[in-house]
């Protein structure tokens, strides 16, 4: 559920053309030019909630001997005014609908006839030029670009939940949504997100200004805290902290001596520059850890490096000023920048699309140390691995081969300059927070470029996420004792129960699938492990960790080294030990949650079991379109595209017959078609393949929520839907909106709370949802797996 901080740029460059269309477009045919007199029916049908009373002659007018010209192909002005006077004044854009709408039209070719009239259309933001002044009137329309407009009118309008069920149950806070101060976004998680934030800054702070008794975790909160906060020494240290390091770079004159650098900050300070090993469970044998590898990956998205300009120069200045801060002269550094992007640029096109990495056929690949040596004949990875404490496994893990295969081609004498530049911007860029304020604000300039607003946060309120990061096994249990009931825990693990029977249920009345392949799933299904709150048991390696105050002698990246070196040694400690599968991925105090392929469990942490997802006194109808669609929607995800190819024990393992896995891949299909070129907002859609896993997630979700209200006595599914519409409420600029269409595998918000709704008929029924309606959907067109 999480969300990534990555944007495309350029991509709204590409989307701002009216034309531009889904790629699973509602309508079942081809794109059909529409006439004057078409648009003009259409136009009365869909508007006739909104503006009724309206006949053929308020939309059309006609010349001046009256002539209606209805069997003429309709132009975009002429489509456009004819909107203009179905609806009548279209809202004002506001709050959401503001931040997502095409910026303001300058366009200079609008027919003088219609430029009163389309004043109105194009100061909603529902209309793009062909290009930033041009208009290009005489173009025609087609039945699928008038579907479009239809849907951003219904999306400004919200005031039908036949049309638009999200926009017009979530009207009120669309309209009134702000983006807090230092964030990219707002919505029911992220804001229930930054509650909690506050919550545990409210902890931070209050043993920040107590005076713990020393060696306690609470003397290590303060101290690191104030750390944090002590911008006088760490303006004054500057880079001193790691310049050692970065003189060593760039004294070294041959690939061997990079290298020796390179391991010593490995070694030293717990961070890899360029390449390295590191541990994770085997997924085809989860009970153990396995080696993994990997070296030099793209910072941005995939993407990205094709969009052109746009994040492009914003990212560059941004290399550059790390560079600069580094030591380098403005020349060299932009010089040197430059390099750099051209390599990401090259890795970029050789790694694996972002839905890619969810496949464990893609990405359990393994290798020999004999045979990755031979990937890299000019590096010893034997040093490489033993300077990160770890010894020789049987057999190392390669996520990404191609990018592995691409990067390897840089660790050559030829590269070496190329090399020192990756190394020092590696080094820059993972302690650079933990200096002075030049690299923090390089930061925030960055983002502020990447996502359309200002993401800078007030220091005291940086510092306290920053130590929740870092000491969140300390923290979590205080949060734990502060905000979390028994009472809660107890009554969410019944409801999870409660789905495990629906979906026992469900599997057992496939007709898609065989009685041999029912079984393994049900198996699977009563071997999930449920983790509801806390962990049992909290990890202790933050006690080893020396963090010590200003007085004592220590410092923000003093204290950083010392925990990363902390978790690595809690790390390597695990390489010959079996996998403890009751271990938590997430602090207890995290907004979100998760089911864990390997140890086939799902995860549920105290954060998110609470109001407005969860409340132990609310209705549980209420309660049910909020946690339970999260509940159930982790519990799908054990039989997603992804979660199907691992056994009820956690391992990668085919537990289907054939032709079941055949039929399961098809209904995959139809759901990826099934959200596909879906728009989110105007110019912006979803990506079917991107968003596959969580989409049969979500799907599986309602249908189990669905039956779970369909038990009671009185089922109220208006207050199930019309919840499950409000726990995804979403609002961001349109970086935001298009950057997380382009890499995030969640589908929108919108999509979340409207588009699964579709695929289920008790939703129709419950709104009296007729043909001719926006939100309807032939009973063929709707989709579900589980």
């Amino acid at each position: 559920m999480t969300r990534g901080k990555r944007w495309l740029a350029g991509l709204l460059a590409a989307l701002m053309a009216f034309t531009a269309l889904p790629a699973a477009a509602l309508a079942a045919d081809a794109p059909r030019t529409l006439t004057r007199g078409e648009v003009c029916e259409i136009l009365l049908a869909a508007a006739d909630d909104y503006h009724s009373g309206l006949t053929a002659a308020d939309l059309l007018k006609g010349d001046g001997s009256g002539d209606r010209a209805e069997g003429r192909p309709v132009t975009r002005a002429e489509a456009l005014v004819m909107l203009s006077r179905a609806f009548g004044p279209l809202p004002a854009a506001a709050g959401d609908s503001a931040r997502w709408a095409y910026p303001a039209a300058r366009f200079t070719d609008v027919p003088a006839w219609a430029q009163t009239e389309l004043a109105d259309v194009f100061a909603a933001g529902i209309v793009a030029g062909t290009s930033a002044t041009t208009f290009s009137p005489e173009l025609q329309v087609t039945d699928q670009q008038l579907d479009l407009l239809l849907r951003r009118v219904y999306a400004l309008e919200g005031s039908n939940r036949k049309d638009d069920f999200y926009a017009a149950v979530n009207r009120e806070w669309l309209t009134a949504s702000t983006i807090p101060a230092g964030y990219a976004y707002s919505g029911a998680l992220y804001d229930l997100g930054y509650e909690v934030t506050g919550q545990v800054s409210e902890i931070i702070r209050e043993i920040a200004a107590s005076a713990p008794k020393e060696g306690t975790p609470e003397e290590k909160i303060k101290n690191l805290y104030e750390n944090i906060l002590d911008w006088d020494a760490r303006n004054k240290a500057g880079i001193t902290p790691i310049k050692p390091y970065l003189d060593a770079i760039g004294r070294a004159e041959s690939l061997d001596a990079l290298m020796k650098v390179h391991n010593d900050v490995s070694s030293q300070l717990g961070a890899s520059l360029a390449l390295g090993f590191g541990l994770t469970v085997d997924q085809k044998d989860s009970g153990k850890y396995i080696l993994t590898f990997g070296s030099l990956s793209p910072s941005l998205g995939k993407e990205d490096y094709a969009a052109g300009a746009g994040i492009k120069d914003a990212y560059l200045q941004y290399l550059t000023t790390l560079l600069t801060l580094g030591g380098e002269d403005a020349a060299k550094a932009a010089k040197d920048a430059q390099a750099y992007y051209q390599v990401e640029q090259d890795l970029a096109g050789a790694m694996m699309d972002r839905q890619e990495y969810g496949d464990v056929d893609k990405t359990y690949n393994l290798y020999t140390m004999q045979a990755l040596q031979a990937l890299f004949p000019n590096v010893d990875l034997d040093a490489v691995r033993e300077a990160e404490g770890l010894s020789e496994g049987e057999a190392v893990m390669v996520q990404d081969v191609a990018l592995l295969e691409t990067a390897a081609a840089y660790f050559d004498e030829t590269h070496l300059e190329t090399l020192k530049t990756i190394m020092k911007l590696y080094l820059l860029g993972s302690f650079g927070s933990a200096l002075d304020r030049a690299f923090t604000d390089a930061s925030d300039r960055l983002q502020q470029a990447m996502y359309g607003t200002d993401t800078s946060l007030p220091d005291e309120d940086l510092a306290a996420q920053l130590v929740q990061a870092y000491l969140a096994d300390y923290l979590g249990e205080v949060y734990v004792e502060r905000y979390f009931s028994a009472e809660a825990k107890a009554d969410v693990e019944a409801m999870i129960e409660q789905f495990r029977g629906i979906y026992k249920e469900r599997i057992l009345a496939l007709d898609w699938m065989s009685a041999a392949t029912k079984e393994k799933a049900v198996e699977k299904l009563n071997a999930i492990t449920v983790n509801v709150g806390y962990p049992d048991r909290w990890d202790t390696y933050l006690d080893d960790a020396q963090i010590r105050s200003a007085a004592q002698g220590g410092s923000y990246f003093e204290n950083l080294v010392s925990i990363t070196l902390a978790s690595r040694a809690e790390a390597v400690a695990l390489q010959d030990q079996p996998v403890d599968k009751t271990a938590w991925q997430m602090s207890p105090y995290t907004v979100n949650a998760y089911y864990d392929a390997t140890s086939n469990s799902i995860n549920f942490p105290a954060g998110i079991l609470q109001a407005p997802l969860y409340d132990v006194q609310a209705d549980p109808t209420e309660n049910l379109g909020g946690i339970g669609y999260i509940i159930a929607h982790e519990m799908t995800h054990a039989f997603d595209n992804n979660g199907a190819k691992f056994d009820k024990n956690g391992n990668a393992a085919d537990w289907w017959t054939e032709e079941d896995y055949a039929a399961f891949r098809q209904l995959c299909q139809r759901v990826v078609a099934f959200y596909d070129g879906v728009e989110v907002i105007p110019g912006v859609t979803c990506n079917g393949n991107l968003t596959l896993s969580e989409n049969i997630a979500d799907l599986g979700a309602l249908a189990c929520i669905t039956q779970a209200e369909g038990k009671e006595k009185q089922p109220d599914y208006p207050t199930l839907y019309e919840s499950a519409a409000r726990t995804w409420t979403f609002t961001g600029t349109r970086e935001i909106y298009a950057y997380l269409a382009q890499l995030d595998v969640h589908a929108p918000g919108k999509l979340r709370g409207n588009r699964a709704l579709q695929a289920f008929d008790e939703f129709y029924a419950a709104f009296d949802i007729q043909s001719g309606d926006g939100m309807w959907l032939e009973p063929e067109q709707r989709v579900q797996v589980w």
